[in-house]
Order: C-alpha cells, then structure tokens, then sequence
C-alpha cells in the first residue's frame, strides 16, 4: 500500500510541474492545491488513458520468422521519421531473418531496408514504404530522474499494444555492449515487450526495452543512444540482408515474381507469379551442355490443384517449355507469350506412375531434332517432336495458388538407369522377409471371411496394425543402413590425410547427410567452386596473398553476408554445411570450414585453428627476407564467427583465455571433423534425442576407432537404452586394449554384471 502512495504522489508532482494538461489540451486548474486525492487520482487516470491514446498509432508489432522460415518471435517497434523509419531492438528482427511490420489499425509492411543497427546496444532502424506516420518525438535520457513516472506500450505475450506504467529505478552500467548505461525501470517486460518505447509524461520516448530481469523490473537502451544511431545510417537493402532461405543468385534468377526460398536443399515455391494463371520460373544460371541433354527434378505439390515442373528452352521472359503435373495428369506446353491465347497444350496423359502427394521425379531429354522425352518416377509418358522452340534456358516453373517443393534439379548429358531394378528390390526384399511376410487371398478366402461374422473387420484391423508394425522396423532399418553408409563414408574421406588428398567440405557435407539425405552433396562442392570463381575476379593482376586473403574476408562475411548465428546458435542447422552455404549462418567452425576450402580453391594457405571453446583460421605463409637467405612467417587469423581478421590479443579476449604458442598449431582435418561431431552430440543432448546422439558418437569411433572416451561413452549409451549386448561389445574392446588401466574397473564391474543378465559379445 505504501508503495502505491508513493507512486502516487510522484506522478501528482510530476503531472504538476511539467503541466501535462495544457500538453492534452486542458486548462490549468489555478486552485489544483485544493484538488482532493480521489480527484487528482481520476485526473491522472485520464492522463494516462489520453497519452495512451495517442502513443499507439505510432506503435507497431514486429513478427519475424525463425532459422526455418517458421513462425518465430513477436516484437515492438515505433515510429521515428514520418517517412516509414521504425526503431527496435536487434534481437527482435533477427540476424538476417525475414519478419513484418503491422500497426495497430491492421496495416502490414514488409521492410524495404535495414537503415542501421547496433549489436551492442541492441537496436535497430529499419525503413518502410510508408509517408506521413504518427511520429514519438524522442526525449534526452540525460535528464532522467529516478522515481520519474514512465509509460509504455508494447505486445507482451502477443498481447497486442498492452499499456503499462512505472517509474524510473536507476541508471545503471550494466555487463552489456562496452558497458555503457541502461536506464533500469520498475515495469512489467515480458517476451514480445523488446523495443517498446518508454516514455516519460510529456510523451517523450526516454528509453527502448530490451532486457527483462525479473518481476516487473528491466532495463531499456537509453534513447541517446537511438538518436546516435540515427545520424549513423548505413543503409542496407533487404535483398542483401535477407539470407535464411535466400536463393542464391549465382546459381537462380526468379523470373514473373512469386516466391522462392531454398533451405536445407529444398527449393520452396509460394504465391502466385504475375504470369497469367499465377506463372512463375525460376531459371538455373549454371552452365548446361549442347544438346542432346537431360534435365531432371524432384517436385512435390502441396495439393493436386496446382501445378508445377521444369522448364527448358526458355527466352528469360513469356516463352518457353513447360512439363509438370496437373490435376494428376502430366502436361507437356509450349509457352509463346503472356496469356492463355499463347499456350499450346501440347499433350496431357494421365499415368499410373504419379503418386499423388509424394515426391515425383520428373526427367526430360531434349535432343537436336525437336525431339522431347518426358517421363515421370522413370517411367515415359510424353514422347514427341515440336519445333516451336529449340534454345533457352532451364529451371523450374510453378502455376496457380498451391505451393510446391522441389529437390535434387540436375543437368546432365545423360543420367544413369535407376539403381533401384526390380532385381535389386527383390534381393532386398528377401533379406527383410523375416520382418514381414506377404500373403494374397483368392475370392473364396475372402467369402470365407465374411462368413466369419462381424468380429471380423476388427481382427483385420488389429492384423493391420501388426503391419504398420513391422513396416516402422523397417523404415527403422533403412535409416540404420542409410547411417552406416554415410559414416562408412566419411570414415573413408578421412583416411588419407597424410597424403592431403582429404576434401574438407565435403567431408563436413557427409556429416549433414547424417540427418538428412535430401540434398545433392556435389552441387555444395559446385556451389563452391562458383564462390571462389567470383572471388577471384575480385583480385588484382599482382596482388600479394595477404591482399587476396583480405578480398577473400571482406567479399565472404561484407558482400556475401555470411555471419554467425547470434540468435540461434545452437540450433543444429548452423553444423550442416548445405544449410550454413545456403543460409549464410553458422558456427566458427562451419564458417570457418568454407573460408579454408574457397582459400584452397584460390591457392591460399589458410588452416583450421582449434581454439579453446572458439574455432578460428589462420593464413600463413613463408616470406623471404630481403638480402637475406632466411625467410619469415606472415601469419593472419581470421575469426569467422564475428567475419574480420583479428590480433592474438583480440583471439585471446574472443576465447577468454590466455593463448599459448602451441595454441596458434593448425589442426588436422580429422581433429575438425570430429569437433564438428562433438558439437552435434552437445546439441543432441541438449533436444535429448538419444538416437541422434548415438549416430554421431558412431561416426566419431568410425573415424577414430582407439577414441576410449567416445567408445566408453556408447557403452553407456547402449547400457541406457537396453542394448546389453552392444554395451558388452565397446566394454571388452576397451578391456582388451589397456587390461591393467584402473579407470577400466568401474566397466569390469557392469562386464560382470552384464554377462550375469545373459549378455554376450560375439
């Protein structure tokens, strides 16, 4: 109770002294000393409601998306300048990530450009497409008092444009940023209150809330620091800004509008195109052969309403070939111009090989004649000549609303028969029969069911789902022998590093193909290759290596925008080197991994450096001294995560740790590989998916089969899960090894025990 009275009679003092209400309109009372508490309590409620008011058209809520395009977090934003500049926190539009900007009468903006922003005042300036806004003008935090009265209005809890009121607690020099000062507020934040305007009661925004610390108690930047910001703008158009699910511009060019977004190797295809029918292409910028040659895909629809394929032989613009499934059919036209009256359908044939809402592989070989072969999951369906067009480009193509997927689109001169025969699939059949037989019945067996009675449909059921049993064991199966040929692999990469024929990146690729198989590996290497190529155009005619090394970091983390994950760092995408190429996000040694392999492709020797708890690369190379026969070592380190080349000094402040000289060593590529799997297995342990944990364990004893501490750590795995049999396996290896080692007596003892529960080891 006392602290209500005393927030009370603050706010009287204040409302006084600064006349708020002349600011809203109303006379001055001369006789206000005489005002009753209960009147000087409703005049400041309509104060509050009155600024409340005209605060809110100003205030936005600001959505943005996560690392896998989903729906993420939900921020607060204001208006700044009346030409569409809105201030927030960094943390709320996300490093590099797509998100809106809505007010509260229900428009919606996309942001056109990033104006600015500052990591370590945690704000941002971001401009849309927008005139004469509703402008908070912007007051001078120098001048805060403690126990002055605030407001704010933010979207707590997605609780949108939410009032709230309290006082200023202190300003303060927190741990944040360069230690600069925040000014501490008793107000309510919570998650979606980030950027909210705090301002004082003549309606001056006097800080940005930032930080909650618990109850209603926070801290926001002070708005000094935003005005700073704003006489520093660097704009940045979002185009560049945006690199989760960005295509890549090397490689496509969206053609007729709509969306394309790829991620983790698949090319996502929504809206509609300003093509007639909603047509949208997207062309491959890579080069392609003479013909005769073959373009293939893989394409899913969201709904069979839709259509969507490849194209080939197209101008950039209206003509072009079009094959893709419609309505269930596969259809062959020829595009001439811009509407219906220029289609030629030139066959639709419905065929039995399409299965509906799955993944269906699309091919077509063009050849010099005019002759197109169409055929779908390795089946033909279309085979005719057509002379109406006969050069162009290749790509993809999408019709109508639904959205579509596509995945693995390659270009070849002729691709090989499908390794998957009918032979193939019998063998493998036959090896699995023992999970699963197969029984057919004639017209008599099924009467004889009916005559069984009505138990009968449940019993059916019941053996159906016995089925549905026994095919998860063997999809369970599939995933095993997939696992065992990807770390058989890897393992094979790895094996001949001392004769530095090791590929790095694709090894580091093999570890994503761990989790996921659906990507083309070689087109990353390819990817790559065309980085390096347009880097290396950027270098001079006589340019020394260190001014190629600086070019190679200034072009990948300044031009490029690849950037460490702040937001979601351990998120497992940042290991994946497919989705840290495409995303342009990731760790210190995913980051680091790409500089090496494109510093490799342009003659660079630049070496992976395993710092404590922190990953760096380091370029050295052996300089001669003049009029000397001696030579030295010009060294460079380059901290990826944060993209510039820094001092030993500054490595040492990154990591947090003195730095000794052994530390600056290079390390192999198996000793990267294998952090790169340690890094996995924290974040498995941290999602507690024990099956995730135990591949990467698998891959890591694959590569290093005498690593005692990874192999007693599956032993345990196995143990935990119930695996006795496999635990007994990893303990007498372990045993056999070093038989006299005392650390071995605690698994001596589970040895015992397990051979006592009837556990063997083959």
């Amino acid at each position: 109770m006392s602290l209500l009275i005393t927030f009370r009679s603050v706010v009287t003092i204040t409302l006084l002294v600064s006349c708020v209400c002349i600011t809203f309109g109303q006379k001055s009372e001369s006789n206000s000393s005489r005002l009753t508490e209960l009147e000087l309590a409703k005049r400041d409620a309509k104060d509050f409601k009155n600024l409340a008011s005209l605060i809110k058209p100003s205030v936005v809520v600001i959505e943005s998306v996560d690392r896998n395009g989903y729906e993420g977090g939900r921020g607060t934003g204001f208006v700044v300048r009346e030409d569409g500049v809105i201030a927030t926190n960094f943390h709320v539009i996300g490093e590099h990530r797509d998100f809106s900007i809505r007010f509260s009468d229900g428009r919606t903006f996309r942001p056109r450009s990033i104006l600015a922003i500052d990591r370590d005042r945690d704000l941002a300036l971001v401009k849309i497409d927008a005139k004469k806004l509703p402008v908070l003008k912007l007051g001078n935090s120098r001048d805060l008092i403690p126990g002055q009265a605030v407001l704010s209005i933010g979207n707590p809890l997605g609780y949108e444009h939410s009032v709230s009121r309290g006082v200023i607690a202190a300003v303060r020099e927190l741990e944040f940023g360069d230690g600069r000062p925040m000014v501490q507020v008793a107000i309510p934040i919570e998650p979606g209150s980030s950027g909210s305007p705090a301002l004082d009661l003549n309606g001056n925004v006097i800080a940005i809330l930032a930080i909650k610390s618990g109850g209603a108690m926070g801290f926001g930047v002070p708005v000094n620091e935003l005005k700073r910001l704003l006489g520093e703008t660097n704009p940045i158009p979002m185009q560049k800004w945006l690199t989760i699910g960005a295509m890549d511009e090397l490689e496509w060019k969206p053609v007729m509008n709509g969306s394309w977004k790829q991620r983790a190797g698949i090319i996502t295809a929504t809206g509609l195109g300003n093509g007639f029918g909603g047509r949208m292409l997207c062309l491959n910028q890579t080069k392609f052969p003479d013909l005769p040659f073959e373009i293939e895909v893989e394409v899913q629809l969201e709904d069979e309403s839709g259509a969507a394929g490849l194209v080939f032989h197209s101008d950039g613009k209206d003509r072009h070939f079009g094959f893709y499934p419609t309505n269930g059919s596969l259809r062959l036209t020829r595009f001439e111009g811009p509407n219906v009256f220029s289609w030629t359908i030139l066959e639709t044939i419905p065929s039995d090989a399409y299965r509906f809402n799955k993944w269906n592989r699309l091919r077509v070989r063009l050849e010099e004649n005019g002759r197109l072969i169409c055929s779908v999951n390795d089946e033909v369906v279309i085979d005719l000549l057509d002379h109406g067009l006969d050069s162009g480009q290749v790509g993809l193509c999408k019709f109508r609303e639904p959205t579509a997927r596509f995945r693995f689109f390659r270009v070849s001169k002729r691709f090989p028969q499908s390794k998957v025969t009918p032979a193939f699939s019998n063998q493998v059949r036959k090896l699995v029969r023992p999970l699963l037989h197969h029984d057919s019945l004639d017209p008599r067996e099924v009467d004889e069911l009916v005559n069984m009675g009505n138990p009968t449909p449940q019993a059916l059921r019941d053996h159906a789902m016995d089925l549905e049993k026994k095919a998860k064991k063997i999809k369970r199966l599939a995933n095993e022998v997939h696992e065992r040929l990807v770390i058989d692999e890897l393992a094979k990469s790895l094996r001949n590093e001392e004769r530095g024929t090791v590929d790095l990146l694709r090894s580091a690729l093999l570890i994503a193909r761990l989790d996921n198989e659906n990507f083309d590996l070689d087109s990353y290497l390819e990817k790559a290759d065309r980085l390096a190529n347009k880097i290396e155009k950027s270098f001079g005619k006589s340019s020394s290596g260190e001014e190629k090394l600086i070019v190679l970091v200034r072009q990948l983390f300044d031009e490029m925008g690849f950037h460490g994950s702040t937001l979601d760092y351990h998120h497992r995408s940042n290991s994946y080197m497919n989705e840290v190429m495409d995303d342009r996000e990731g760790l210190p040694i995913t980051l680091s991994i790409l500089l090496i392999e494109l510093a490799n492709r342009l003659d660079l020797p630049v070496s992976g450096l395993g710092l404590p708890g922190h990953f760096m690369a380091i370029y050295r190379e052996d300089i001669s001294v003049e009029n000397s026969d001696k030579s030295k070592a010009k060294e460079l380190l380059i901290d990826s995560f944060g993209g510039k080349i820094v001092s030993r000094e500054e490595a040492s402040r990154i990591t947090g740790v003195p730095l000794r000289e052994e530390d600056f060593e290079p390390v192999s590529h198996r000793d990267i590989i294998t952090r790169m799997l340690r890094n996995l297995i924290q974040s498995a342990e941290r999602e507690e998916d024990s099956l995730a944990r135990l591949r990467y364990v698998d891959a890591i004893i694959a590569i290093d089969p005498n690593d005692r501490y990874t192999r007693a750590m599956r032993a345990m795995i196995h143990y935990g899960e119930g695996r006795f049999t496999d635990a007994l396996i990893d303990i007498e290896f372990l045993i056999e090894k070093n038989p006299d080692a005392p650390e071995l007596d605690p698994l001596k003892v589970l040895r015992r025990r397990l051979i006592d529960q009837g556990a063997s080891a083959p």
